[in-house]
C-alpha cells in the first residue's frame, strides 16, 4: 500500500517536471531563433519576482522560467524527494509500537519537513538571484598569467 502511494507521488512529480521542461524547451527555441540582437531588452529578461514566486509555488519552476533546466530538475527532484519522505514518515507514525518510537518518528517527520521547506526556500532564492543576473553577460574566458618563477592558466566557464 505504502509503495503504491510513494510510486504515485514520484510519478506525479516527475510528470509535472517533464511537462514544465518540455514547455520551456519549446519557448527557448523561439527565443534562440531571434538571436540577432546582442543586447537583451527589458521585455525579454525574466522577472525576478516572477521567478521567486514560481519557485516558491513549485520548486524548479523558477529555474525553468530563467532558462536553467538542469538547476530546475535538481531543485524539483530534491523537493519532491523531501516531500515524499515527509509523507512516508507521517504514515509510519500511527504504526509505532511504543510511545518512544512514536516520538522518534514524529521528530524524524518534522526534520524532513524542515528539509523540504529549506529546499523550497533555496530554490526560490536561487531563481530570484538568477533572474537578477540574467543580463550580467558572463562569458567563457581563458586567462594566462606568467611571472618570473611561475605561470598559470585560469579558465572560467558559466554553468547552464
Amino acid at each position: 500500500m505504502c509503495g503504491a502511494i510513494r510510486l504515485r507521488l514520484v510519478c506525479g512529480w516527475a510528470s509535472l517536471l517533464f511537462a514544465l521542461f518540455a514547455g520551456r524547451s519549446a519557448y527557448a527555441t523561439e527565443a534562440e531563433a531571434d538571436s540577432t540582437r546582442t543586447v537583451p531588452s527589458a521585455a525579454t529578461l525574466p522577472s525576478a519576482h516572477g521567478a521567486l514566486l514560481r519557485s516558491a509555488v513549485l520548486p524548479g519552476w523558477g529555474q525553468f522560467y530563467n532558462g536553467r533546466p538542469v538547476k530546475g530538475l535538481f531543485f524539483g527532484a530534491a523537493s519532491a524527494t523531501a516531500l515524499t519522505l515527509v509523507v512516508v514518515e507521517h504514515r509510519r507514525i500511527r504504526f509505532a509500537p511504543t510511545p518512544e518510537e512514536h516520538q522518534n518518528r514524529t521528530a524524524r517527520r518534522n526534520s524532513r519537513l524542515l528539509y523540504f521547506a529549506l529546499s523550497v526556500a533555496l530554490a526560490a532564492i536561487d531563481a530570484y538571484v538568477d533572474a537578477h543576473l540574467a543580463d550580467f553577460g558572463a562569458e567563457a574566458a581563458m586567462q594566462v598569467e606568467m611571472q618570473r618563477d611561475k605561470a598559470w592558466l585560469r579558465l572560467k566557464v558559466p554553468l547552464p
